[in-house]
């Protein structure tokens, strides 16, 4: 509504063009490959495990090195949460890292042990 309170939409279709055969873009058909298939054709689309690898995938015990950057993970993660809760104090850092340092041992260990031979 404009500021007399007359109704301005009357106005607007009264100049509103109809679409016309020039307006309208048209898509190309997309070419055939070389087995004779168009792309698309045949496939089923994103569907799980389409990705997958050809090679037979294994399990493989935890390394260290991983099992140390999981724990470095979770001990900064827990201590950026708590600064933000509670504050950081010295009793808090060795309470966190000392708890996340003996469940990720444990794991570990629990991991290695339980994981077949490859």
């Amino acid at each position: 509504m404009s500021a007399d309170g007359s109704d301005e939409r009357d106005e607007f279709v009264a100049e509103y063009e109809n679409a016309t055969a020039a307006d309208v873009i048209e898509e190309a058909e997309p070419s055939a490959t070389a087995d004779g298939e168009r792309p698309g054709e045949g496939e089923e689309g994103a569907v799980a495990g389409s990705l997958a690898p050809d090679i037979e995938v294994t399990p493989q015990a935890p390394t260290p090195e991983n099992a140390l950057f999981v724990a470095l993970g979770v001990c900064l993660t827990i201590l950026a949460l708590a600064d933000t809760v509670v504050g950081l104090s010295l009793v808090l850092v060795a309470t966190v890292v000392a708890a996340v340092g003996l469940g990720a041992a444990v794991c570990y260990g629990v991991l290695v042990r339980t994981t077949p031979d490859t």
